[in-house]
């Protein structure tokens, strides 16, 4: 997973949904300080940072991209409100993908036949990985923003 950081302001938040305490966001537009305008399609944020995230705010914006999600993981705006929260549904997703096929395969080698289905092997395997690569990349936007708790809004 990768992180960074945008200081500037949000020109336009097109909200697509919320559910489940997520927001997906069909696009966020951010003018940093300097530089071009920089979008980001299909942002996956958690609610009380998509609270944050309303055209005209400017501060200082944590984002995240892990396999094909990228969004907002915090936001510290310049009138001195800090704002986390790391969206962990995949995380989620994995654990139960994870537990199912260790059912499946307990199923299949104690009831059925006797046999460990390749398919379920992989998908553990997949699910092991996709949990630890989240897992990781959660404490990691969390000692970013953590990390830059001394953050000063330009003068």
């Amino acid at each position: 997973m990768t992180t960074s950081i945008i200081d500037g302001r949000i020109e336009a938040a097109d909200l697509k949904r919320t559910k489940g305490g997520v927001s997906v966001f069909r696009s966020l537009t951010f003018q940093p300080d300097a530089g071009p305008t920089r979008t980001i399609k299909n942002a996956v944020v958690k609610d009380n940072v998509a609270s944050e995230l309303v055209p005209g705010t400017a501060g200082r914006f944590y984002i995240y991209n892990a396999f094909d999600l990228k969004g907002v993981h915090g936001v510290r705006t310049r009138d001195g409100r800090a704002t986390y929260g790391f969206a962990t549904n995949n995380k989620k997703i994995f654990l139960i993908v994870g537990i199912v096929n260790i059912a499946w395969i307990a199923l299949r080698v104690f009831v059925i036949d006797g046999q460990v289905p390749l398919l379920a092997i992989l998908l553990m395997i997949l699910s092991v990985a996709g949990f630890t690569f989240m897992s990781k990349g959660e404490k990691d936007a969390k000692a970013q923003f953590d990390g830059d708790a001394g953050y000063a809004p330009p003068a």
